[in-house]
């Protein structure tokens, strides 16, 4: 079992969260940025991290009645009592709303923190310990050149997806939700299989079977479930794609496409050539290119094989009107006729 977060380390998450949340628009940028450095130099920076942004979510929980202390300023400035309200939630003033005594306190410490990385050009299978007192459950397979960070408390399964693709088939905790974070927004699970790509500004969710909810990234209090964008609901046979943080309409896909990857194919039906990159260069050491904007808008159908990447190199330009250019450093250039 680990450590509990370092309090120090989580109260300083928490004010650059809190930051990030309630001040001006530049102020906030700078938070967050601040908050993204800060956590990558350390794992217990990380563990903090994790564990702050849990405390921060148990906001949306709060009475109604408190609602109003964060009711945004019509000036569109932050107000002073607001600022005031949730340093006092936020830090030792707050223990009532986040503590509550020790339980609620061991309820939010992390008790499992550990990073994922697939480097190279192989998949990656992790089991994670979320089954009964600690035993294997959950069973992830990444894509290469995915990172995930992953820790756990009694209340909570948490997972922040950097970038990459990962396949989940989680086990059933109706008292812990599995949640992941990914950079265009949040997806809560209770037991299901599914897959998520977060690649190039794009995120796609697909899943295999049962229920996930995907509730779109928001900026300062709308971050607050109780503020925030409302939430899109996908079941079994069901695909959602965000991009540039706008979801589109939810499309229907077979079992067989949900994480082709997995059994070494890449599919594309009519994505444009731009968002079918990322994808396909996780598996290349030099990557391909694109000349321009009117290259990246044609759009790419097919089924290719992952490893042959002479194969589907050669594909491109017979199946789109393209001409591909060897460059000196091995990438390849590909370019509209």
């Amino acid at each position: 079992m680990h450590a509990r977060a370092d309090e120090r380390l989580v109260e300083k998450a928490l004010r650059l969260i809190a930051k990030a949340a309630v001040e001006r628009p530049d102020a906030a940028a700078r938070a967050e940025a601040e908050l993204a450095r800060w956590r990558v130099r350390s794992p217990a920076n990380a563990a903090a991290a994790s564990e702050a942004w849990q405390r921060w979510q148990m906001l949306g929980n709060l009475a109604p009645e408190l609602r109003e202390h964060f009711a945004p300023a019509t000036s569109g400035n932050p107000s002073p009592r607001r600022r005031q309200m949730l340093a006092l939630l936020l830090t030792g003033g707050g223990a009532g709303v986040f503590g509550g005594g020790a339980w609620l306190y061991r309820q939010q410490t992390v008790q499992f923190a550990r990073q994922y990385r697939s480097d190279g050009f192989d998949t990656l299978l992790a089991e994670l310990p979320d089954g009964p007192d600690g035993t294997p459950g959950s069973r992830l397979q990444l894509a290469p050149g995915t990172v995930l960070h992953a820790s756990f408390s009694r209340a909570a399964r948490h997972v922040e997806l950097a970038g990459g693709e990962a396949y989940f088939a989680l086990a059933r905790d109706a008292g812990r939700p599995f949640r992941i974070d990914t950079p265009a927004g949040r997806i809560e699970v209770l037991g299901t299989a599914f897959n998520v790509a977060a690649r190039g500004g794009v995120l796609e969710i697909a899943v295999e079977h049962g229920h996930v909810r995907f509730t779109p990234r928001a900026e300062g209090l709308a971050r607050l479930p109780m503020f925030g964008p409302p939430a899109i609901d996908l079941r079994g046979g069901e695909a959602l794609k965000v991009s540039n943080g706008r979801p589109e309409t939810i499309r229907p896909i077979r079992p067989e496409q949900v994480a082709a990857w997995r059994d070494g194919w890449l599919l594309f039906d009519d994505v444009p050539l731009a968002d079918a990159l990322p994808a396909i260069n996780a598996y290349r050491r030099q990557p391909i290119v694109l000349a321009d904007a009117r290259t990246a808008a044609l759009r790419l159908s097919g089924r290719f094989r992952a490893e042959d990447q002479r194969s589907l190199v050669q594909a491109l330009p017979a199946i789109l009107p393209l001409r591909a250019e060897v460059l000196d450093d091995g990438s390849i250039r590909l370019a509209a006729r």
